[in-house]
């Protein structure tokens, strides 16, 4: 699809394939009703860009201040740019430059109009295309052998900054097991499964759940394991603490409200059904269209051990202080569905889950307020 859209891009240009959000204001900007569109759907007329003037003004205000039409704009604007690089072989820069000391690559455009006349580089660039043509004309028997000449001239010209085959194994395992993405639908169902049993035992007092509680405290721990996989092959792949934007604090926070629960939830029912609750609400934020889950390399303020450090507390704190909140909220619901024929057990439930939130509370406060000072230490070191 990649290679086609490269070979015949006035085709592909009338293809819907850029969701444009559902937006109302971006949608009349664009006048249109409908979520996908065409590249040419972008442009009137006289060939002038819908969306110039609008992105403009998005991209001039202070990111605090965008509101969602803003950041829809530049995120379909980003998404229109792709398409354009993709259109004008722009995109593809396999191309290293022999002997450059930054590792300038090119693009097959920038080949194309002979900016790098190096023999090397041209010969390569030339049987890429050639093989290209060809399998464009449903004859794809010089592609491989191109792509791994191509491999091999990447690896001799700019070994040092390719990633090694591992990183790239690691990232396609991490993309298509897609884990935080699974766990939230784990964590959401169990929250139920867990939630519906725990108001069960309120009200049914003649039985022992000790073993229900003890055999969830394990399924919770195993999914917590794979977790804990998840974020470890994401900081492997990146080669830094995954906590450094959005997604990342959101998929940590996760981690760490689940880590909490284990902790302090151990004989609690009612403490593990609220730290799964959240859990899954959480990893649902994360899955949310405004958080990207592309790995970017860091910006120069977060190049720094620091981050590992400072962040991890900060942001770990938040799950643990959440967590306190959510038990409190259900102990809300207990004290008003508490009864007479109940009340005693459901007040005994009470005061242990007043005990465990504000254990976990106190252990977050710890956190946030270690890693708050460590952030002074890391403003005036930077």
């Amino acid at each position: 699809m990649f290679f086609s859209m490269l070979l015949d891009p006035e085709s592909w240009e009338n293809v819907k394939l850029i969701h444009a959000g559902t937006h109302p204001g971006v949608l009349e900007a664009l006048g249109t009703t409908e979520k996908m569109i065409s590249y040419r759907q972008l442009f009137d007329d006289k060939g002038e860009y819908k969306l110039r003037d609008q992105v403009r003004q998005a991209q001039a205000m202070n990111p605090k201040d965008q509101g969602t039409f803003e950041k829809t704009i530049i995120k379909l604007d980003e998404k229109v740019n792709i398409a354009n690089m993709v259109f004008t072989g722009r995109l593809l820069k396999i191309f290293p430059l022999p002997g450059d000391p930054s590792h300038r690559w090119a693009s097959p455009a920038d080949m194309q109009e002979n900016k790098f006349p190096h023999e090397d580089m041209n010969s390569q660039y030339m049987n890429f295309s050639s093989a290209l043509v060809n399998t464009g004309q449903g004859n794809a028997e010089n592609l491989e052998t191109a792509l791994h000449s191509l491999a091999e001239y990447q690896a001799r010209h700019s070994g040092s900054v390719l990633p090694s085959e591992s990183k790239v194994k690691a990232e396609l395992l991490l993309n298509q097991l897609d884990i935080f993405g699974r766990l939230r639908n784990i964590y959401g169902m169990l929250s139920l499964v867990f939630l519906g049993v725990f108001f069960y035992t309120i009200f049914r007092h003649d039985k022992d759940f000790t073993g229900i509680t003890r055999y969830g405290w394990w399924v919770i721990f195993g999914f917590f394991v794979l977790h804990t996989f998840g974020l470890a092959l994401r900081w492997y792949v990146s080669g830094r603490a995954p906590w450094s934007n959005g997604y990342e604090s959101m998929i940590y926070i996760s981690w760490t409200t689940v880590l909490a629960g284990l902790i302090f939830s151990r004989r609690s029912l009612g403490g593990m059904s609220a730290t799964l609750v959240l859990a899954a609400t959480i990893l649902l934020v994360a899955s949310m269209s405004w958080l990207d889950p592309e790995i970017t390399p860091l910006v120069p303020v977060l190049r720094s051990y620091w981050l590992t450090i400072h962040v991890s507390l900060e942001a770990g704190s938040y799950g643990f202080l959440m967590l306190g909140a959510v038990i409190g909220m259900l102990n809300l619901i207990l004290m008003i569905v508490a009864g007479n024929t109940s009340k005693d057990r459901i007040y005994r439930t009470i005061r242990e889950l007043t005990t465990i939130s504000e254990i976990t509370l106190w252990a977050g406060l710890f956190m946030v307020s270690v890693g708050t000072y460590l952030g002074g230490v890391w403003a005036i070191s930077f």
